[in-house]
């Protein structure tokens, strides 16, 4: 007997080609309507096991964290947490994390292989925006970005501005 047929979930096209582009080593950029999928696109990436190191999926806030956190947990993924009051499995091949907690790590050049921002149109924020800056200044020129956000009207210009910054597989 086949498996529920409701449990179903096929990719959107712009999924697909945003995991076909993060399989390539690309830097992708995602802007898309709340609810439409986003997040969809590297949970694509993780379960067709194309994922090569530890990536770390990065949310604004800890309530964020914990959410996501306790989703894949749930789904049975090998998965951590970092929140600054929260540190559990974090060598885990998947780490949830406020992008505060892996700031120093990154500097140190010791990131992971994939680096999430979800909701990155925090680069815009007066008070955090330097956090998201300072993060993809320094990086190292091997970790992959997967930006995501709903609320991006220019998402061409991060796209310019991270080719600037030399990240010439940007997507």
């Amino acid at each position: 007997m086949l498996g529920n047929i409701n449990s179903l979930k096929l990719p959107d096209p712009w999924q697909h080609q945003a995991v076909n582009l993060l399989r390539t080593g690309s830097d992708v950029v995602v802007s898309a309507p709340t609810g439409a999928g986003k997040t969809y696109i590297f949970e694509l990436l993780h379960q067709g096991r194309h994922l090569q190191g530890q990536a770390i999926y990065t949310v604004p806030t800890r309530a964020l964290a914990n959410d996501k956190y306790a989703e894949w947990k749930d789904a049975k993924w090998n998965v951590g947490i970092a929140t600054g009051d929260i540190a559990e499995n974090v060598d885990a091949p998947v780490v949830v994390a406020t992008l505060e907690t892996q700031l120093e790590r990154l500097v140190r050049g010791e990131g992971p292989a994939l680096l999430v921002i979800d909701e990155y149109h925090w680069l815009a924020d007066e008070h955090r925006g330097n956090h998201y800056e300072g993060v993809m200044l320094s990086a190292p020129r091997e970790l992959q970005f997967l930006l995501l956000s709903g609320a991006v009207a220019n998402p061409e210009d991060v796209v310019a501005w991270m080719r600037s910054l030399n990240r010439t597989r940007c997507g």
